[in-house]
C-alpha cells in the first residue's frame, strides 16, 4: 500500500507511522511524500525517527550501534532516519533523558534554520523572476512562500518544547529566538502580504491600450503597495513579539 503524507513535525509522523503499524501496515519504505506499507501483524513494529549529521547517510558506528539495540534502519531521507523495532523485544525510546532531548531538538533546529536560509533565497530570486513576469516564478514563489512559512512555524514549535525541557533540567532558556524571525511563529500579516503580492503578479495587463489596462494596471500596483506594507508590519510584529516573549 502507499499513503501519500507531508511532515515537517517529526512528532506527528512517529505517531502516524505508528498508528499504521497498529492497524497491520508496516512502513518500509519513502520517497517525497509517498509511504510504502507492508501488511504486518498488527502493532508489530515501534517506529521512531532520528537527523543524522549528513544528508542520506549515517555512520557505520551509527549502523552497528542501532543493529547492537535491535534496530532497524528503515531508509534514509535527507537527514532524517526512520527507524524500527519489533514491539515484542520491549520499548522502543530514542532519547530517554531531558539532555539528551535537548541535543537532539537543538539538532533539528540548527537543521530547520539552514533550510529557512537557503529558502529565503530561493524565494527571493523567484519574487524578481515574477516580477519580471514570468509565471512559473510566480508560481515557484508562491510554493516556496509556503514551505518557508512552515519551516518558520516548526522553528517556533521546537523553541517551545526546548524552552520546556530546559525549564525541568533547571537550565536557562538560551535558545536566540528574540531577534530573529527563524525563531517565532509568523504573525499574519506577514502571510497575507506574501500571499497578496503573489496574487498581484497573476493579474496580467492587455496589450491594447485600453481602459481595461489602465484599470487593470492600478489595481496590480495597489495590491503590491498593499502587499509590501502588511510584509513590512508583519516583520515588525514577529520581531518585536519575539523580543516580548
Amino acid at each position: 500500500m502507499v499513503r501519500f503524507a507531508l511532515y515537517y513535525d517529526k512528532d506527528k509522523e512517529e505517531k502516524f507511522l505508528n498508528e499504521m503499524s497498529g492497524k497491520g501496515y508496516a512502513m518500509t519504505g519513502f520517497c517525497m511524500g509517498f509511504y510504502h506499507f507492508d501488511k504486518c501483524p498488527p502493532g508489530e513494529y515501534i517506529y521512531q525517527i532520528d537527523i543524522t549529521e549528513g544528508l542520506f547517510r549515517v555512520s557505520n558506528d551509527y549502523r552497528e550501534f542501532m543493529q547492537e539495540m535491535g534496530v532497524e534502519i528503515v531508509c534514509l531521507w535527507g537527514p532524517w532516519v526512520i527507524l524500527r523495532k519489533r514491539a515484542r523485544e520491549g520499548s522502543f525510546v530514542m532519547y530517554t533523558d531531558v539532555e539528551s532531548s535537548i541535543e537532539h531538538y537543538t539538532q533539528i533546529r540548527k537543521t530547520f534554520k539552514i533550510c529557512g536560509v537557503i529558502e529565503s533565497i530561493c524565494f527571493l530570486a523567484e519574487v524578481i523572476g515574477a516580477a519580471r513576469g514570468s509565471l512559473a516564478a510566480c508560481i515557484c514563489s508562491l510554493l516556496l512562500a509556503g514551505i518557508l512559512l512552515t519551516i518558520i512555524r516548526q522553528i517556533a514549535r521546537i523553541d517551545g518544547i526546548l524552552a520546556q525541557l530546559k525549564e525541568r533540567a533547571g537550565m536557562d532558556n538560551d535558545t536566540d529566538t528574540g531577534g530573529s524571525m527563524f525563531g517565532r511563529s509568523p504573525s499574519r500579516a506577514l502571510i497575507a502580504g506574501l500571499l497578496l503580492n503573489n496574487i498581484a503578479f497573476w493579474i496580467s495587463e492587455p496589450e491594447t491600450d485600453t481602459w481595461l489596462n489602465y484599470y487593470l494596471g492600478f489595481l496590480k500596483g495597489f495590491c503590491h503597495v498593499i502587499a509590501i506594507a502588511l510584509i513590512a508590519a508583519g516583520i515588525v510584529h514577529t520581531f518585536r513579539r519575539g523580543h516580548r516573549e
